[in-house]
This record gives structure tokens, sequence and C-alpha cells, in this order.
């Protein structure tokens, strides 16, 4: 009951905050105006988490993808993310305005989303190669904004609150999330076909444009943003990459870090492309019970962005990987267990809220592990084993469905799960931000 009351008392004290934040935008700092614009935004990006990055494998397997083309919808825009993503750090490490070199990289990722949305009207034949083709685009767009935007959010919330804001931030997210995944799955219910799918791409495109004029109102000091640019001279790629290797082994917290995450990552993206395939042809469930499990995923957050959060204030980011990389390894085994759709809301509660202790410990973990003025290159670095094994891991997935059927890929993952916690008990990763 304790726990209880003080979730809910967090969950007022957070309300009553952005009621002030809304009402009275002038009487704050400049600190918590900055904190406002990035809330305001993420609360826009819902529309996207809740549109067509739910939906969009559901519309390609409805289309009759196979499964190595649903697992290309993260495989091969993560390949690209492989390339690009160090030397898009170079130029982000350049820039000196990096709130507007975020926005003017949204503009390419947000015109991709409404080409989705508009594609079956033009490309009947070849309608899953065209998404595939503007869906990595996108990707080259993510190379830049990614570093740039850790820049900024990273200046943004001081240190003491970073773990305080962004479990209210991603709580909010997740409330937005969970209430677009409800509606959109009533109206892919009852809309035909893909018309209901391009109304629900076409209103992920909107929020996101919407998202950009909150961001774009974040003011950095001159003295914030100075350090970012820097005008380094040109040096040869073997010279960047001695470098890079310089990073790695210049810093084994930062080596542990990778190591070990990349390992849960690959646990979590195995299967990241059968879910979808599974509900479908397996449980032959229907686009409302999809939205439906959808929403319980971003129903559990809500609480659970609280919690690890104050977990993570009191005891440090290391017990929650722990916990939560084991808690989210439930998610494909009990996946596997299910016998139809009216099960899927319950897992997805289980994934929801084990999955928010790990969106908290990265994203905290990452920053303390990175130099303050080298943190495009380190976020580079990172970015590089991220995507690595979001491009690998789903290849592998279908493979295994392929070769043993999906239900074995789904304990696979699970497995795999437990070898992460194990590494992160090894290797002590999170145990400096006690």
């Amino acid at each position: 009951m304790s726990l209880a009351r003080s979730l809910m008392n967090r969950l007022a004290w957070n309300l009553a905050t952005a009621r002030r934040w809304l009402l009275h935008a002038s009487d704050l700092s400049p600190v918590d105006r900055n904190i406002r614009c990035l809330v305001v935004d993420t609360a826009w990006q819902g529309l996207m988490m809740g549109g067509v990055f739910t939906f969009l494998s559901v519309f390609a397997v409805r289309l009759g993808a196979s499964n190595l083309q649903v697992s290309l919808l993260t495989s091969l825009p993560s390949a690209i993310m492989v390339v690009l993503s160090i030397p898009a750090s170079q130029v982000v490490q350049r820039q000196r305005n990096l709130v507007r070199f975020t926005n003017l990289g949204r503009i390419l990722h947000r015109g991709s989303i409404l080409v989705v949305a508009l594609l079956p009207f033009f490309a009947k034949r070849y309608l899953i190669e065209a998404i595939l083709v503007a869906w990595s685009i996108k990707t080259v767009a993510i190379a830049f904004i990614e570093p740039s935007w850790v820049g900024v959010v990273a200046e943004v919330i001081p240190s003491k609150r970073r773990a305080a804001v962004n479990s209210g931030r991603w709580a909010l997210l997740s409330v937005v999330t969970a209430a677009a995944v409800a509606v959109f799955g009533y109206v892919l219910d009852r809309v035909v076909f893909p018309l209901g799918y391009q109304i629900v791409f076409a209103v992920s495109f909107l929020g996101g444009v919407m998202g950009m004029f909150s961001w774009g109102r974040i003011v950095l000091p001159e003295e914030i943003e100075q350090p970012f640019a820097q005008d380094a001279p040109k040096v040869s790629l073997s010279a960047r990459l001695r470098r890079y290797v310089g990073t790695l082994t210049g810093e084994p917290q930062f080596v542990c870090f990778l190591l070990t995450t990349s390992v849960l990552r690959i646990a979590m993206n195995l299967p990241a492309a059968l879910y979808s395939i599974y509900w479908i042809r397996y449980l032959e469930a229907s686009d409302l019970w999809i939205g439906w499990q959808a929403t319980a995923g971003k129903i559990a957050p809500i609480i659970g962005y609280f919690l690890w959060g104050r977990v993570a204030t009191r005891r440090g980011h290391h017990l929650v990987l722990l916990i939560c990389a084991l808690g989210v390894g439930l998610y494909p085994v009990l996946t596997g267990l299910v016998p139809s759709q009216l099960w899927l809301p319950a897992v997805a509660l289980v994934q929801g809220f084990f999955v928010t202790g790990i969106d908290l410990a990265f994203f905290d973990t990452l920053l303390h592990v990175c130099p303050r003025k080298e943190r495009s290159r380190f976020v580079a670095v990172n970015s590089v084993f991220v995507y690595l094994a979001l491009s690998l891991a789903p290849l592998v997935g279908s493979a295994l469905a392929d070769w043993w059927g999906i239900r074995v890929a789904f304990y696979v993952a699970g497995a795999v799960h437990v070898v992460a916690a194990l590494l992160f008990l090894v290797f002590r990763v999170g145990e400096e931000q006690e």
C-alpha cells in the first residue's frame, strides 16, 4: 500500500508540475522552460510510436510480406546506421546549434513517414519493397539526429534531475502512445484496408511535425553550445579508426557498457520481427486486439518509469539492470506459450513494465561513461554497436524460426536474456551510478 500511495503521490506531483509548466510558462526558469519544451516534444512523439512504429510491421504482414522482409524492416535500417553513425557524429561534433540541426534532420525523418503513408496510392505491385526503401531512407536522418539529440538532452536536464525528469517524460510518452494505439487499433478494425493504415501513418507524421515546433523552442546558453562545435582538422580514415579504437581502450567502463548491453539488445531484438507474424498467422489476432496489446504494453510503463526511476535514484542502475534484464526475458517466453489473442494484453503488461527500467538505465549509464566534450564521438561508437545488434538479431531470429519454429526462437531469446543478466552481474555495469 505504501508503494502504491507513493506512486500516486509522485504521479499527482508530476501532473501538478505539468499544469504549472503549461499554464504559467512565463514564471519558469530557463532550465524548466527547456525541460517543458522537451516534455511537449516527447508527448507529440507518442503519435508516431503508437502509429507507424507500432503498426508498420503488422501492415507488412497483412500485405503478405515474408519472414525475411519483415525482418528487413528492422535489419536494413540498422545496417545503414552501422555505416553512417561514426561519419555522422563527426558532422554533429562541428555543429554550433544542435537544436536547429536536430530539427533539420527531422524534416527528412518525418517526410519518410509521410511517404510510407502515401505509397499505397502509387506503388501497387512492389509496395513492400517500396516501403523497405522509404523506411531505410528515414534512417539516414536518424544517424545525424541521434547524437545531436543526445547532446541537447544531456545539457537540458541537470544530472541530479535526470532520473526523475526522464521517468516522468517517458511515462507521459507511454500515456500518449497507449491512447494512440487504442484509437488506431479501433480505426484499423473498421476502415477498409489499406486506407486505415494510411490514415494512421499520416497522423503519425503530423504528430512528429508538431513535436518539431516545441523542440525548436529549446534554448541552450552560448557557453553550452560552444563545446560541441569543434573545427577539427581533417584527418585520414585510418587515423579516425585509430582514434575510435583509442576511445574504446581508454575507457574500460565504456567498453563494459558496450559489450554487456549489446548482448541484451541481441536478446531483445532476436524475436522482434516475429511478434507480428506470430500474432497474425498463428493466433489470428485482429487489428483491434493487436491495438489492445500495444495499449497494455504502454500502460505498464506509466507505473514502471516512476518505480524504476525511484529505484535507480536510491539504489543505482546496476540493480535495475539485473532485475529488468530477466523481467524483459519473460516476454518472448510467455508469448510463445499463449494459446490465443486474448492473452496478448496481459503478456504485454510484463514487457512494458520491465523495459522501462532498461530504457532508464541504458540512457543514464551511457551519459555517465561518456566524457562530456567527446560525447558525440562516444555516442556514435555506442550507436554502431546498438545497430549491429538491431541489424543482425532479427535476421538470426527469422532464421531460427524457419529452422526450428517460431516458438523455439522465442525461448532462445529468453535464454539470452539470462546470459545478459549474468554479464551485468559479473561486470557490475551501472554500479558507478550509485
